[in-house]
């Protein structure tokens, strides 16, 4: 959080008196962390990064195709679709990304997965890329959207075998779609460095980023004003609650050196799920940066894991 932005917020914590100023600071806090914003090209400046290489490699692919669908709350939501070359393949790995980003951050995820022989569905989240919606959902409503583009697979595959893999925003969103019911085709999760709420994870980066103010009230105020906008409750996206319901074979993934969801929150996470559970730790890696660090030993565990919860396709 920039200085002038700290300042600002700080200010009006001081300032705010009654309803009129808890209105004001919820707001102020509303459009810091519930507007989306898109990802800015600019900084994609290194091309031995892998992270860019992926961007550029879903970009360049000849077989990706634009798929939408409609949200329960009548949105047009968008997904770019990789099917497999593989005839008769009905392996699905559903990509999803992160904050402020689109489904192009996920394509180095997406090449692992098409060169493997996989089809693979990787949407826009609501209010990123090419999807419709007016806020961040933090994977509360996302997890309504996921589950619909499960549907459209099943569809299309009724054989379908999928995994949902997500990174940072894009893993809670993963969790708390299989913390609810799921059609029996989803058989693993893949959560790469997720919070475990939505407002503990704001809670620090209130904290770091040097607010003075109450931590408390500033997060009361930000969820009277998502209530009042949104109609729902920041509290629901609780991945913590998710995989204490959740029954699908899940592998959590943390980078050791992530600064900024803390490696602890991977270690609740994981104490926490009652599913079929494994973990891995990533050394060095920092925030979303597992598989760009160390590839080998990311692909090599997912693989394995996958191949025991997902099969292949003689299975």
């Amino acid at each position: 959080m920039k200085k002038g932005v700290k300042a600002g917020l700080i200010s009006l914590l001081a300032g705010a008196a009654g309803m009129g100023g808890a209105v004001a600071v919820g707001n102020y806090f509303y459009d810091m962390a519930m507007t989306p914003r898109t990802h800015d090209p600019s900084g994609d400046t290194d091309p031995a990064d892998p992270v860019v290489q992926g961007r550029r490699w879903l970009r360049e692919q000849t077989r990706r195709r634009d798929v939408t669908l409609t949200s329960v709350d009548g949105l047009r939501l968008h997904a770019s679709v990789l099917r497999s070359r593989e005839q008769d393949c009905h392996r699905w790995a559903v990509c999803i990304h992160g904050y402020s980003d689109s489904c192009e951050s996920m394509g180095l995820y997406a090449r692992h997965y098409a060169q493997q022989g996989w089809n693979v569905v990787l949407p826009d989240l609501r209010g990123h890329g090419e999807s419709e919606g007016t806020y961040v959902g933090y994977g509360w409503d996302d997890r309504l959207d996921i589950v619909a583009w499960v549907a459209r697979i099943i569809r299309k595959d009724p054989a379908a075998r999928i995994v949902l893999h997500g990174v940072s925003m894009g893993a809670a969103t993963a969790l708390l779609t299989a913390g609810g019911a799921l059609p029996a085709n989803v058989r693993a999760v893949v959560s790469d460095c997720s919070y475990t709420t939505a407002l503990d994870i704001m809670r620090r980066v209130y904290v770091r980023g040097g607010g003075k103010g109450p931590v408390g009230p500033a997060m009361s105020a930000l969820r009277a004003a998502v209530r009042r906008k949104n109609r729902f409750d920041l509290k629901n996206a609780d991945a913590l609650r998710a995989v204490r319901n959740s029954t699908t074979p899940t592998l959590f993934i943390h980078g050791v050196s992530d600064d900024f969801v803390p490696p602890t929150m991977m270690a609740d996470l994981y104490e926490n799920a009652k599913c079929p559970k494994e973990f891995l730790w990533v050394p060095r890696a920092g925030h979303a940066r597992a598989a760009a660090e160390d590839p080998e030993l990311y692909w090599r565990t997912v693989d394995a894991f996958l191949r025991r919860s997902v099969g292949g396709e003689t299975d």
